[in-house]
């Protein structure tokens, strides 16, 4: 995933986009690189079924098998919180 994030970001250099209200042209002039770029988001996000949320769910599912029932929900609760977060950017 990391390494799809720094490989979009010389295609965003050409396209000129400096700001993250100017990734909506990115649709127009680089169909395959947003697509790229929306699926790394959605990862990252913890979106399933993609890496991201397998990572998270093994996770947690770890922490309930070794006997942290403390720190599976607090990790749950604060993925919650950071989705949230990140669903309220502009």
């Amino acid at each position: 995933m990391t390494i799809d994030a720094f490989a979009i970001v010389p295609a965003l250099r050409q396209t000129r986009v400096k700001y993250i209200a100017d990734l909506g042209a990115l649709a127009k002039t680089n169909p395959i690189s947003a697509i790229t770029f929306s699926i790394t988001m959605f990862s990252y996000a913890g979106i399933p079924p993609l890496a991201g949320f397998c990572s998270k769910f093994y996770l947690f599912f770890a922490a309930l098998g070794c006997g942290a029932y403390f720190l599976a929900p607090v990790g749950v609760v604060t993925s919650v919180i950071g989705r949230w977060a990140a669903g309220r950017l502009p």
